[in-house]
């Protein structure tokens, strides 16, 4: 992949050191707890243990969202703004927004749905134009719904719905549409979040956010 607009990462030493004293914590507790012969929960401990590696890793990077400029941390694998929602990954030194022509094996682009629910003619598996649509339906507490979302003949299964926490005191679930095409997310933002295609044409920095997943 070309990568596109770029930002350089640079490491956070705080967020670094609480990431090393979470590790030894947890391989401490493993330690103690097979000398006490407890090795299920002591395995259990070190697998949390070790997968600390990957923070201390890419989670210990910050850098500045090419898009918008808002400052972004913890870059593990696609990693989504939340001002602007566009994606990004770490490649050679540098924080990459996604290039259009970005297809991900699996629907896992996840745009919040709003009240305008519109569909670009886009196929949402590989991005060309659609001649056909494929219904999704998602069944929650706070919502129910169906969409029918553009493919085109040759794909199916490029989209999902979903549901995640909305950062607040609520905690209520909004909905998310999870797509495989890089370029059907953000014609989807074109048509559904106007003020943020903006920033994409022009790349202003704008303090307009859209509510930040907790997960």
């Amino acid at each position: 992949m070309i990568a596109g607009r770029s930002i350089p990462i640079q490491r956070s030493w705080l967020r670094t050191a609480c990431w090393m004293v979470i590790m030894l914590v947890l391989l401490g507790l493993a330690a103690f707890l097979g000398m006490l012969g407890n090795y299920l929960m002591a395995g259990v401990f070190a697998l949390f243990g070790l997968s600390c590696m990957a923070g201390v890793g890419s989670g210990s990077y910050i850098t500045a969202c090419p898009v918008c400029s808002k400052e972004l941390r913890g870059l593990l694998g696609l990693k989504r703004c939340p001002q602007c929602l566009s994606y990004g990954q770490v490649s050679e030194g540098q924080y990459c927004e996604l290039t259009a022509d970005f297809v991900a094996k699996v629907p896992l682009l996840a745009l919040p749905l709003g009240e305008n629910r519109k569909m670009p003619p886009l196929c949402c598996a590989c991005g060309a134009p659609a001649d056909r649509t494929e219904r999704l339906r998602i069944i929650r507490l706070e919502f129910a719904f169906d969409l029918d979302v553009p493919h085109c003949a040759l794909h199916t299964g490029g989209a999902d719905l979903d549901a995640i926490t909305a950062a607040g005191k609520s905690k209520a679930q909004t909905p998310v549409l999870k797509v495989r095409s890089y370029a059907f997310y953000l014609a989807c933002i074109k048509t559904n979040y106007p003020s943020l295609a903006n920033m994409h044409i022009n790349g202003n920095v704008s303090n307009h956010t859209v509510f930040a997943s907790t997960t």
